[in-house]
Parts: C-alpha cells; structure tokens; sequence
C-alpha cells in the first residue's frame, strides 16, 4: 500500500483466510530506526487502538505481528483528501465529529487530525480515523491538558469542515477553530514535525533550483 519514508513504516494489505488486514511493519527501516523509532511507534499505536476496541470509525482487531509490526483489520474507502470538497457533505464531519468525541471518551488524543491523509471515508459515507502514532493518553500528567488537546483535536475536524461546507460550520465550532489555529503556532510538540517539514522543503527547493544552474550551465 506504501513503502513509507523515512521514518515511516511499511504498509501492506494481506488477505489471511479471507479477512482483510493493514500490516504496519518498521522492520525494513535502518538499524536505529527500527529499533529506536519503529519498536516504540508499533507498541503504542498497538495500544492506543486495543483502547478504542468497539468505537466507530476507528479500525478494528488490532494487535502486535512482532516487535516491529502492528496488523489491523482493513477498512475499505478513499482518503477523504482525494474528495473534491463539494462532493463532501455535512453529515460526513458530524460523523467524524462524533467518533473523535468517542475517542475522547476513551481518554486518547490523535493529535494528527489536521492531516486529512489520516481520515478515509468507506462505505455508507462513515469516517474512519487512522494513524495513531502521535497519539496522547490524557490521564495522568496530562489530565490538565486534557481539554486543550481534546479542542485541538476538534480544531483539526473543523478544519476540514470549513474547507468543504463553510456554511454549514456554525458560529461555537468557527470559534473552536480560529481559537486552535492561534494555539497551535506555539503548541510544544509543533517542533517536532513543523521544522524537519520545513527543512525538508527548504531542501527540495534548493535542489531544484541547483539542478536548473546546472542544466542552463550545459547548455551554455
């Protein structure tokens, strides 16, 4: 399903006695990443889906292959990013609305709803949530977080709301929203993805722009 980059896992679709599974395997990654990053990112999605066993719109049956690889069962849809906006509609975000609120209720955090890549839509119209990697427990040392990571969250469904069916939004979850867009330019964890993103750009451009030189220097 995808090769993944660096330090992403592996995806596979395989059929196992006529069930459909998504194996997640970090075990083709280097050395270090496999067993410094990969061990650690299967063992607590692993977890944090085992969590959210029953609640709609969250894949299901989930559990460890090895040390390295998670499994869950596939859910067929398309990635709601791949849908034109004007074809999304309403009750599809209130759907998705109500699972993250369940996922809530089970005292996780996804904290990666922003990317739409992460949401797919199956059959029926239903979201299901995926990518659980970056997840946080709200219990413990972050129970006084908790709400601030929960309407972050919300902010991240909004988010998608806005950009398909604005109209529709309705004035506490526009709030909601521009609140969490002002939050989250000084979130604590935004360095962690935010800047090697951005570097990763900065590079691309970079090459681009050498490699152009040196075309326009040949044919000088």
């Amino acid at each position: 399903m995808s090769r993944g980059r660096w330090p992403k896992a592996e995806l596979w679709r395989v059929s196992v006695g006529g069930e459909e599974w998504v194996v997640k395997d970090f075990r083709p990654r280097g050395f270090f990443t496999r067993h410094l990053i990969g061990a650690l990112l299967a063992r607590r999605e692993a977890r944090a889906l085992r969590r959210l066993a029953g609640v709609p719109g969250v894949p299901a049956g989930a559990f460890l292959v090895d040390r390295f690889a998670l499994a869950y069962r596939f859910v067929p849809g398309v990635p709601l990013a791949t849908i034109p906006g004007r074809e999304q509609q309403k009750e599809l975000f209130e759907a998705l609305e109500e699972t993250m609120r369940q996922v809530h209720a089970r005292g996780i955090a996804h904290l990666d709803i922003r990317n739409c890549r992460n949401v797919i839509v199956s059959e029926g119209n239903r979201p299901v949530l995926l990518d659980f990697e970056s997840h946080l427990a709200t219990g413990g040392v972050l129970s006084g977080l908790r709400g601030a990571l929960e309407r972050f969250d919300l902010g991240g469904v909004y988010k998608h709301w806005r950009r398909a069916k604005p109209a529709t939004l309705g004035p506490e979850r526009e709030a909601l929203l521009e609140d969490m867009n002002r939050w989250r330019k000084a979130w604590v964890f935004r360095g962690m993805w935010f800047y090697p993103r951005e570097l990763g750009k900065l590079r691309r451009r970079i090459a681009m722009r050498l490699g152009g030189a040196n075309r326009n220097e040949d044919r000088k």
